[in-house]
């Protein structure tokens, strides 16, 4: 008998009392926060319900060896009224009687205990029918008053657990004070769970009760059948205005038996349909449809848990106004979870911390259990448990929490209850609420366990299953932009397992975790509004540097090609306002949420982290396709290389080709040439992400452990923390590769870019590049020496004579150095440029048709030497139609790196205009290689290795991809460029290696 032990005997006594509360649906209490009490006065008592103290009535105090109960204060009174808690009546007996052995009566102080050690013996003070002893007198303010004697029980009945009274099977509970002929007996069909219900249960309604468990396939239970019924009319004895026998009366429902209906509640899921637990819990007893009885909206429910919140719960807490949790964490911060926590018969067991085995079944799988509730720390922890433990383990147990939040507000620490929401509730209709991903439509409640052995447990015990948590999630939520946090909501999922998995070597999967949120909308439209100025920003630049190659093309009409460039440049703006954002964006979060004293930002959860992962993969796409765009530009611009070297007077033979295979070979050497080395990149950041550990930078907690011992918990990785720290590294590297190589390496050891110049010069070789139709660039390679093809001796000469200045300058003017300038050409030149190209170009392929026809040899070197001897003349001012001038860029052009038209300058005899050469000290051929495009590289780099890592979490895996995307890159720019080459220059492909 589950209750018979806390409830002996309980009368249903006519009690006045002043106070009647008016009836309400509504309950808001939830929204006051109480003091967080351990302990309470002699006067108080511990609430199990409301895990707070409550004031014992007048005569009584706390129970001296159990808190949880009232107790008269001594023994000359004796209880009206024990249903346990402060549900106790203490009254006063009269003089020279003291309280009887079961409490609820008066005996003579002088009576003499029962000395029997007989097991059918009892200490008896009143007659089995409840009626006094004989010859005991009697008052009407009290059930009895009477002597004591020692007798035998007789066959038939038995002493009761207390050894207290003779107990027939048909009237386990005693009465109210009356005659013998007005009490009604007990009959079988009215006990339940031990107790008889004849004066509690209501037989003028249909209540029905449903004995299935709810999952997968309900079944009838045992637990639930022996337990619902007891436990629903005890709860509810004193709200049900029948029985009530007053206008007035006081509230002394059954604590224990309402905390197993709780349970009851919890195991069938809360499950709402006529009969179900909670059904009767919501309609009968928290919610009574009687009038004049119960309780206000804000009144203490005493004895009565709380189960569900209501349908306004949400829009409450998501308010504006909402404060009730003021935030006053710091990261090092416990978040105080406590659980009061209940047996499956309704024994309060303790109000315990959140730690260990209390939620979660992995058990030790926290080390301290800081880790797991430490403010702002992400924490997640799963484990494999073998089925058979979960059916028969001492380690698990099935037992009932109500979780509550403790903080401090004032200097006082307070205590409000968090939500749970079952992911498994099943409405009224049959609709799963708590599966979708609108919040404002969940079913919130109070109750969850872990483990479930006993609902499963089919009547005929022909079947059995149990019910686990399967996945354990604490949802935190910060508002008012960090001013407050939410109730914590303890999401739960629950799995079940049938008895054909024992002895199976069956193996289930657990998982708990703890994140945190909050409201991201204004950091995520931030980010919007920064992607769409920046792309705003960047079309307009983008139809400028469409205008820009317009011009420099040559075109005249808007076609197809035009618009072609226009969107590869918008690609090309957009992927660099893109990733500038992404960059901005994870350096932000890594820097603030790392670096917060007090916690006010917490990790955008996977939903909130869509916009960035819009950034890292767009960012991604539109870099490769300019990348893509890039590399098709660079290998196929117009190219010739102008040999400037004159056969020795009165000889034969021809100037050898050596040098311009020279010179072709190292210009395609320095095609894929960049100042920042990717391979000492890549390995120089991953040396600092995973031999130093600033990898751990990127972990989902406000603090830095680099290197955390065994016992640490490390919690899991964030995409966008780890794409902050990775850029901030790859950044960091590749400034400092470049300005090394800038300051030391190409001063002291080599500069490509200058040398391929001096082998210009020395080659006496010019290099005539058109990367746009009428816009290119010019190196000047003419040798002041006039010719360079001789023998050692004359070389080493000639350079000791430039190094003396005994010889003239370098440069493309009189008396100048300088080498290297950007052209402009006119369309006259270009169309003449066109006709001497196309005529070599035909040749070139008539002569791979026609491999053996030296005819087809000679014509081909014709058309070479036409095209040379073309360009030499230009050059030189030679030609009176196609002329050119040169002169400095303005300030404002080099900024923006457009050249625009001024008045034109004569500069022949015949006044003609032509061409423009604009003086170029920043060698901006680079722009016809990658050393020119080292930003779009680097930023193409860093957009692959955050993309892999982003998704992969895998920093290794992410260098190795983008060493391989960006060797493919370099071997087609090489390829494609060796064709080109081939094509442009006469130079075989098979010597540019």
């Amino acid at each position: 008998m589950v209750f018979y032990k806390l409830i002996p005997f309980f009368f249903l006594l006519i009690i006045p009392i002043s106070i009647v509360f008016a009836q309400t649906s509504l309950y808001t209490a939830y929204q006051v926060s109480v003091p967080f009490v351990t302990s309470c006065s002699t006067n108080e008592y511990f609430d199990t319900a409301l895990i707070q103290c409550s004031s014992c009535p007048n005569n009584a105090q706390q129970k001296t060896n159990d808190p949880t109960q009232c107790d008269c204060v001594n023994g000359s009174y004796y209880y009206g009224v024990n249903q346990g808690g402060g549900s106790v009546l203490c009254l006063p007996c009269t003089s020279n009687y003291v309280r009887s052995r079961d409490g609820f009566g008066c005996t003579l102080s002088s009576s003499t205990p029962c000395n029997s050690t007989g097991t059918n013996s009892v200490f008896d003070e009143a007659a089995i029918d409840g009626s006094l002893i004989s010859g005991s007198s009697a008052s009407s303010s009290q059930p009895r008053i009477g002597g004591s004697s020692c007798v035998t029980c007789v066959n038939g009945t038995w002493p009761d657990i207390d050894g207290q009274r003779c107990t027939p099977c048909t009237n386990v509970t005693p009465r109210y004070n009356g005659s013998a002929s007005s009490l009604s007996c007990c009959t079988a069909q009215n006990v339940e769970d031990g107790m008889c219900l004849t004066y509690v249960q209501d037989t003028s309604s249909s209540i029905t009760f449903s004995n299935l468990n709810r999952f997968s396939s309900p079944t009838p239970s045992a637990f639930i059948q022996q337990h619902l019924t007891a436990s629903f009319y005890l709860c509810r004895m004193n709200l049900y205005s029948a029985n009530l026998q007053s206008s007035t009366r006081t509230l002394l429902s059954n604590a224990t038996a309402c905390q197993v209906l709780a349970n009851i509640a919890a195991m069938q899921f809360y499950y709402g349909l006529p009969g179900y637990a909670y059904y009767l819990y919501d309609t009968y007893i928290w919610n009574p449809q009687v009038s004049q009885t119960v309780w206000t909206a804000v009144s203490s429910r005493t004895s009565i848990p709380f189960l569900a919140y209501p349908t306004s719960y949400y829009t409450e807490i998501s308010s504006s106004t909402y404060s009730w949790i003021p935030l006053t964490f710091t990261p090092d911060d416990i978040i105080t979870f406590k659980l009061a926590k209940y047996s499956a018969t309704g024994q309060f067991l303790g109000l315990v911390d959140a730690f260990d085995s209390y939620m979660q079944l992995c058990g030790g799988g926290y080390t301290n259990g800081r880790a797991a509730f430490t403010f702002g720390t992400s924490y997640k922890q799963s484990c494999n448990i073998r089925a058979d433990a979960l059916w028969s383990s001492p380690s698990y147990e099935t037992a009932f929490f109500d979780p509550y939040i403790v903080f401090t507000q004032s200097g006082v620490q307070q205590m409000i209850p968090a939500s749970v929401v079952i992911v498994n509730y099943v409405s009224n209709t049959g609709a799963t609420p708590n599966k979708n991903s609108d919040e404002s439509t969940w079913a919130y409640h109070r109750r969850f366990f872990l483990l479930d052995r006993l609902s499963g447990v089919s009547i005929d015990n022909q079947s059995a299953s149990i019910h686990y948590a399967k996945s354990i999630q604490i949802v935190t939520t910060l508002s008012a932009g960090g001013a407050y946090i939410r109730p914590p909501m303890v999401i739960v999922e629950y799995a079940e397992l049938s008895s054909s998995s024992i002895g199976q070597g069956n193996i289930i999967q657990v998982s708990f975790q703890s994140t945190y949120r909050m409201n991201l909308d204004t950091h995520i439209r931030d980010i919007w509004i920064a992607v769409g100025v920046l792309s705003g920003v960047g079309i307009l630049l983008a139809f400028a540097r469409t205008t820009m190659w317009h011009t420099r093309e040559g075109k005249e009409i808007i076609d197809l090609h035009t618009i072609g460039k226009l969107f590869l440049y918008i690609c090309n703006i957009l992927a660099s306002a893109f990733f500038v954002v992404m960059a901005g964006v994870s350096l932000w979060w890594l820097i603030f949420f790392k670096r917060q004293d007090a916690v006010y930002l917490v990790i955008p959860t996977s939903t909130q982290q869509i916009s960035f992962t819009v950034l890292v993969v767009v960012a991604f796409i539109l870099k490769t396709f300019d990348i893509l765009h890039l590399i098709i530009r660079q290998a196929s611009m117009d190219i010739f290389f102008i040999d400037w070297e004159k056969p020795k007077a009165g000889s034969l033979n021809p100037v050898s080709v050596w040098r311009s295979y020279f010179v072709a070979n190292e210009f395609h050497e320095i095609q894929t040439f960049r100042r920042i080395n990717l391979t000492f990149q890549l390995f120089f950041v991953l040396f600092l992400l995973k031999v130093i550990n600033l990898e751990n930078v990127a972990t989902v907690q406000s603090g830095v452990n680099l290197f955390p011992s065994s016992t640490d918990y490390v919690p899991e990785y964030n995409g966008i923390l780890r794409v902050g720290i990775a850029f901030s590294m790859w950044l960091g590297t590749a400034i400092v590769q470049y300005l090394v190589y800038v300051a030391f390496y190409q001063r002291f050891f080599e500069d490509s870019i200058l040398n391929f110049i001096d082998l210009c010069s020395v080659s006496n070789i010019s290099v005539f590049i058109l990367a746009d139709s009428q816009y290119g660039y010019y190196i000047h390679g003419r040798s002041p020496h006039g010719t360079t093809d001789v023998n050692m001796r004359d070389m080493l000469v000639n350079l000791e004579r430039e190094a003396n200045q005994m010889s003239g300058t370098r440069g493309l003017q009189a008396k100048s150095e300088e080498q290297t300038f950007i052209i402009k050409i006119d369309r006259p030149f270009r169309i003449q440029y066109d006709v001497l190209l196309q005529s070599y170009q035909n040749r070139m392929l008539t002569n791979t048709t026609q491999k053996n026809s030296e005819q087809e040899s000679e014509a081909l070197m014709r058309s070479y030497k036409n095209l040379n001897e073309f360009l030499c003349s230009f050059i030189d001012h030679a030609s009176p139609t196609y002329n050119y001038f040169i002169r400095d860029r303005f300030f404002i052009e080099k900024i923006l790196n457009y050249e625009f038209p001024v008045a034109s300058e004569p500069t022949g005899a015949t006044g003609a205009t032509g061409s423009i050469f604009f003086v170029d000290p920043e060698k901006s051929f680079r722009r016809a290689m990658f050393a020119g495009h080292e930003n779009s590289l680097l930023m193409w780099n860093m957009a692959i290795f955050l993309f892999i890592d982003y998704f992969a979490f895998n920093y290794v895996l992410a260098g190795i991809i983008t060493y391989i995307l960006n060797l493919i890159a370099v071997k087609m720019r090489q390829s494609l460029g060796r064709r080109n080459l081939a094509k442009k220059t006469l130079i075989d492909k098979r010597f540019l290696i």
